[in-house]
């Protein structure tokens, strides 16, 4: 007997997502939430050789990235969202690469990303091995007391969304209970509306990832039939802006803040179409 239709959207879609979530495991094998890290001083790409960490800052952002990876650019990238969304909070961003890259190639990765931070050099990749770093790119979070609050392996999906609530934990704005809320979006749940929204709205993400924005649109459009969500009216809000469209998208990121006012995405494109 052939498969239902929804059948094989199901399986498309968890083939899809078997293909862009990292396999459980700890980004650093020789660090563990909670430690304290050292602190060490790293030559920087431009300018005096500067502190990994911060203890003047409420919290410490570094990322390994690479040059030449897609998704290393799209992590920097999701980073300068979320400097824009958290624009003035005391946090300490600093981006950690091999010394062996060209610096004008590491310079213009930087540059293209948006994300406005210094990058150190980690000479021999010594750092990367004292850490134990498993995977590029990979971002970890340190409170105020240089102890290791957090880390998250780049993903296709929700990246942005966990990153920044991590954040906000650390910040004091978000309690860790509540970051349940945010990390369920990545879980298969129980094939209810909502829980089909979200596979659909997953979907549609990782195909505007991957440039087919006519694809995106068409899943993003599914889901809000399901169920309306901030996160679809703003998919379909950022698509529209990358197609030089502001004046249509704003409807859109109006109505995902009225469902999240604190949408990421909503809030960074509303504020630049609004201009």
């Amino acid at each position: 007997m052939r498969p239902s239709c929804r059948h094989r959207t199901g399986w498309l879609l968890l083939a899809a997502l078997a293909s862009i979530f990292p396999r459980p495991g700890r980004a650093f094998s020789n660090a563990t939430v909670g430690e304290a890290l050292e602190n060490p001083t790293l030559p920087a790409l431009d300018g005096p050789p500067q502190e990994l960490l911060s203890r003047g800052a409420t919290a410490s952002v570094f990322v390994f990235f690479r040059p030449r990876q897609d998704h290393s650019q799209d992590a920097l990238t999701d980073l300068a969202a979320i400097q824009k969304t958290l624009r003035g909070k005391p946090i300490r961003w600093v981006g950690v690469v091999s010394d062996g890259w060209p610096a004008d190639e590491v310079r213009a990765m930087v540059r293209q990303s948006g994300a406005d931070l210094p990058v150190l050099l980690d000479v021999g990749d010594r750092l990367y091995g004292k850490l134990g770093v498993r995977l590029h790119p990979v971002v970890g979070i340190v409170d105020r007391q240089l102890r290791l609050a957090a880390y998250e392996h780049f993903r296709q999906i929700n990246f942005r969304e966990i990153v920044l609530a991590r954040l906000r934990v650390v910040l004091g704005e978000l309690k860790e209970a509540d970051m349940a809320a945010v990390l369920e979006p990545a879980k298969a749940t129980d094939g209810s509306p909502a829980d089909e929204a979200r596979r659909e709205l997953t979907l549609a993400r990782m195909l505007w990832k991957k440039g087919n924005a006519g694809k995106a649109v068409e899943w993003a459009r599914k889901s809000l039939a399901v169920v309306p969500s901030a996160g679809a009216y703003a998919l379909l809000g950022e698509i529209l802006v990358a197609q030089g469209q502001c004046p249509a998208a704003l409807p859109l990121f109006e109505a995902a803040l009225k469902i999240d006012p604190a949408e990421p995405v909503a809030l960074q494109g509303h504020q630049a179409c609004a201009r």
